[in-house]
Order: C-alpha cells, then sequence, then structure tokens
C-alpha cells in the first residue's frame, strides 16, 4: 500500500513539504512560496500549476512557520474611533473596506482595536501582547487618544500610519483628504449660486476635522468679503442629532442664512429633518450642503450636494504604505499623502 500521503490525515504518513511540491513542478521553493502566500504576485500559469500539485499532495501551507521564519506576524492592526453606543461611523466602514482589500491582496491579516479616548492605556491602545500584529492604522478619530497616551512610532514599537489625520508632526505618515479644499471647493459653489449671508456648523472647536474644513469655508469667504457676515453653529457632534442642534439655533434668527455648509453629511441630514419639520423648504428657503457623500447622501430628501472624499481609496493606500514599511520595501518617513476630494452637485443647494 502506498502510505505517502502526506497531509491527507493518516497519523503514520510523512508530511509533505514546500520542497516536495517545487521538485514535482520544477521550480524553486520562493516561487512555489510565492504562488500559495501570495498568488497575485505570480502569472496564472504558475499559480494554477503549483496550487493544483499542492491539492494533489495534500501540502497545507503553514503560515505560522511562514511567520516565524521570517519574524513577521503578517498581520495589521486598526484603530478605529469609539462612537460610545453608536455605530462605527460609515466613513470609517469605508475605510475599512479599502484596508481589507488590500490586506486580503496582499495575503495580510487585520486586527481592529477600537480606541476609547477616556482609556490612557497605550498597552490597551495598541492591544499587541506578545506582538500580534507588525503595525498600526490609526484612522480619524483615534488621535484624541493618541494625544492621551503619548504615543509615537517610539512608543509603540511598531510603525504607525494615519488615516484621514495629518500627524506628520508626531512622525507618523499620514494619508489625508483635502478637507481644506472640499469645503473651499463648496463655499465658492454656495456664493455662485448667489448666496451673501451663509453659516458653518460644526462640530467641536479643536476636532482634527473641523479645523481644516471651517478653514476652507473662511478662506473662500474672505476672499468675497463675506467672511464678517458668516454665522457658525455648534453641532457637537458628527452625527444627526448634533445637526437638529444647530437647526434649533438657526432657526432661533431673526435674520438667517440662506446656505449652510455642514461639517458633515449626517449633520447636514439632521439640519434639514429639524429645518423642514419647522416648515421651512431645502433649498428654496435655506440651501444646505454636507461634507462625506454618504451612501445615503443621494437618497436623501432631497439628495444631498456635498464635497466627496476618497475614502476606500486611503483605506487601500494606508494599507498598503504599512505593508511595505512592515516589510521593508519603503522607510517610515513622515511623509504626507493629500488626495483630491470631488464637489458633488445634487438638490439639497
Amino acid at each position: 500500500m502506498n502510505s505517502t500521503k502526506g497531509n491527507s490525515g493518516d497519523a503514520g504518513a510523512p508530511r509533505v513539504r514546500l520542497a516536495d511540491v517545487a521538485r514535482s513542478v520544477g521550480l524553486n521553493r520562493s516561487t512555489v512560496s510565492r504562488a500559495l502566500s501570495n498568488p497575485d504576485r505570480v502569472n496564472p500559469e504558475t499559480r494554477k500549476l503549483v496550487q493544483e500539485a499542492a491539492r494533489r499532495m495534500g501540502y497545507t501551507f503553514n503560515h505560522s512557520a511562514r511567520s516565524l521564519s521570517n519574524g513577521r506576524t503578517e498581520t495589521i492592526l486598526v484603530a478605529v474611533p469609539s462612537r460610545g453606543q453608536q455605530s462605527i461611523s460609515p466613513v470609517v466602514i469605508d475605510v475599512l473596506r479599502g484596508v481589507f482589500d488590500e490586506a486580503n491582496r496582499q495575503s495580510y491579516g487585520v486586527l481592529i482595536r477600537e480606541a476609547n479616548p477616556g482609556d490612557v492605556s497605550s498597552r490597551a491602545y495598541c492591544a499587541l501582547p506578545g506582538g500580534i500584529a507588525d503595525g498600526i492604522l490609526s484612522i480619524s478619530g483615534t488621535a484624541q487618544h493618541m494625544r492621551h497616551t503619548g504615543l509615537t512610532v517610539e512608543s509603540a514599537g511598531l510603525p504607525i500610519v494615519s488615516l484621514l489625520t495629518n500627524h506628520v508632526s508626531r512622525q507618523i505618515p499620514s494619508i489625508v483628504a483635502a478637507e481644506e479644499q472640499g469645503l473651499y471647493e463648496l463655499t465658492s459653489y454656495l456664493i455662485d449660486a448667489g448666496h451673501r449671508k451663509l453659516a458653518y456648523v460644526s462640530c467641536a472647536p479643536d476636532s482634527e476635522h473641523d479645523v481644516p474644513r471651517y478653514r476652507g469655508f473662511c478662506r473662500r469667504l474672505a476672499e468675497s468679503g463675506l467672511e464678517d457676515d458668516h454665522v457658525a453653529f455648534m453641532g457637537g457632534r458628527l452625527d444627526f442629532p448634533g445637526g437638529v442642534v444647530a437647526a434649533e439655533s438657526f432657526l432661533a434668527l431673526s435674520e438667517r442664512p440662506t446656505a449652510v455648509a455642514c461639517v458633515s453629511d449626517e449633520v447636514a441630514m439632521g439640519f434639514i429633518r429639524r429645518v423642514k419639520d419647522a416648515g421651512l423648504q431645502v433649498p428654496d428657503d435655506v440651501a444646505v450642503a454636507g461634507y462625506d457623500d454618504l451612501a445615503g447622501a443621494a437618497y436623501n430628501c432631497p439628495s444631498l450636494t456635498t464635497v466627496s472624499q476618497p475614502t476606500y481609496e486611503i483605506g487601500v493606500a494606508g494599507a498598503r504604505l504599512l505593508i511595505d514599511i512592515c516589510t521593508g520595501l519603503t522607510s517610515a518617513s513622515p511623509q504626507l499623502v493629500i488626495m483630491p476630494t470631488t464637489l458633488v452637485r445634487r438638490e439639497s443647494a
């Protein structure tokens, strides 16, 4: 009886090794390893040849052994911002889609850690006992946590890449959207439409997203000589209730602005809902615009004029950069990558 079933489950059978598969197909071990662990990095013919041989021989790729041999876990940790009892932000979810797709393409695993600004332990932030990840992706909203913990590349002991927030000053490579330019172009659109008294709805004075967006809004107003006439409302949070809070302040004004730019789509949608409940028409009585271009923006009533940011692409680029740093293909120099935004014109403004 032939007893060379490899990994078929026969306890007495010798284990099929990578070298055995390589010898059977006439290729070197590195090519066979690449075909099994990173199939996108070899041509389709080689991939098919190796995978069929591995199945036929009963070979199972040992990812743990590979990690031990190259000193890497081939896993990245993604820190996402906590929103208390709320679901993860749709913006963050879109970034995560890009991260997952790129990590999967490169055969990397992804761990997710929710970062709560109230937790001041860098160990809790990293969640890396025993070194279970090669690097960290810090997504928007985790910056406050990083300020609390004093987390840096050196203190974490791992490479860090920041997404959606600029942390180059902390020596952390960062990939962000052109937030200031996005609000500048949105404000220009509102001014060109004839609006002369505009309002801006913010979330928090020191928000990492509110600051550049409000700066873009004010810069365009200043160019038109309208900066002194604008009104700023505090929504409080980047969500629907935040928009409702701002709308209450708007409705209390005796002389209301004719156009409102909101820090986010969720805030804009909450604002629209409240002013419509009060009997106003959008955009006839007040034009309203947001920022993000969430999936539901086109289905809002009225559909939302907004600024679209390349969240998925930022996730892809962030995962690619971090993996390249982890594998030594590029340095961890504190580079800043700014991806362009796009104005999306719809019914609300």
